[in-house]
């Protein structure tokens, strides 16, 4: 099974094209989310969301039906208009915070001291990347425009982490 990463797609944001861009509306992002999904993700992949997935109902029986197994890490828009109940139909794992392998899963950055000789693979910031590289930024606003997608897989992650490590 091969795992992939995502932050902040913010489907369903009705002033997203305000912050992205390379988007000119709503329905555009929602699309492009949607269209990768389906490019990159089969029923053997595992897709790992950092938070701020969906802020209303519109797509929700959509979303269920994509393929892989999705679990989600809580952002601060994920109870927007969506409520846990919704998300249990949603999501196979959901988090608040969790670690996988040697990298700590947050949708807001952790603060350094506690990091404990793991880095963070985080979305929140959007563009702005935190300046030391024990932090990953995988928002959306940040990969798709470089990658041209709004996953990063998890070998990725692990050859920064080997980087880093020496």
């Amino acid at each position: 099974m091969s795992v992939l990463f995502t932050s902040d797609p913010h489907v369903g944001h009705v002033n997203i094209s305000k912050f992205r861009s390379y988007v000119e509306s709503t329905e555009e992002n929602d699309e492009l989310f949607f269209d990768q999904w389906n490019k990159n993700v089969n029923k053997r992949k595992i897709v790992y969301l950092l938070g701020d997935v969906m802020f209303d109902r519109k797509h929700m029986a959509r979303f269920i039906a994509l393929p892989g197994r999705k679990i989600l890490v809580k952002g601060n828009h994920d109870n927007h208009k969506l409520k846990t109940a919704d998300h249990f139909l949603m999501f196979d794992e959901i988090h608040g915070i969790l670690k996988y392998k040697k990298f700590w899963l947050t949708h807001a950055p952790l603060h350094p001291d506690e990091l404990r000789s793991s880095m963070n693979i985080h979305g929140h910031t959007h563009n702005y990347s935190i300046k030391d590289n024990r932090y990953i930024n995988i928002s959306q606003d940040v990969i798709y425009p470089e990658t041209k997608s709004i996953f990063v897989p998890l070998e990725e992650l692990k050859r920064q982490r080997e980087e880093i490590d020496g």
